[in-house]
């Protein structure tokens, strides 16, 4: 049996505490959860809800920001879940010498908006990793004394 890794991006083993609304925005039915490994395009958490694949969820990381973010359920077994982020970050490619040029206003609108959301969603993924690393840190810290 061939145990080489196909993921698109690393995993990295944690142990963060998160608040998950079942769905977008219900976050009066905001339960706790774990998230047990985390990657640039999802992770794997365990919550003690009822939600199956194509489910959409929303996870929030304890941080002090209050980092949010959607994913879908791809994967479930039992209370652990398998989460793609909604939009997950494109691989990265070098930038275009010129972009190509809308054909109507409403057209470079809607380009504007995504682009913005991609932005976003980059940022609250790296926001999300440095808290990690950031984590890591201080239980080393703590190991130490």
């Amino acid at each position: 049996m061939d145990s080489t890794n196909t993921r698109r991006w690393p995993r990295y083993h944690v142990h963060l505490p998160v608040l998950i609304a079942p769905s977008p925005g219900a976050t009066d039915q905001a339960v706790n959860g774990l998230v047990c490994e985390l990657s640039r395009a999802g992770m794997e958490l365990y919550a003690g809800l009822n939600l199956q694949p194509g489910d959409v969820m929303e996870v929030e990381f304890q941080t002090s920001s209050r980092l949010r973010i959607a994913g879908i359920v791809r994967y479930r077994s039992g209370f652990c879940y398998g989460l793609e982020f909604c939009a997950p970050q494109a691989e990265p490619q070098p930038a275009p010498q010129a972009a190509p040029e809308p054909t109507s206003d409403s057209e470079a609108i809607i380009l504007a908006r995504r682009e913005a959301q991609l932005r976003e969603l980059h940022q609250k993924i790296n926001q999300s990793l440095q808290a990690v690393l950031e984590m890591r840190k201080r239980r080393g810290d703590r190991s130490l004394r």
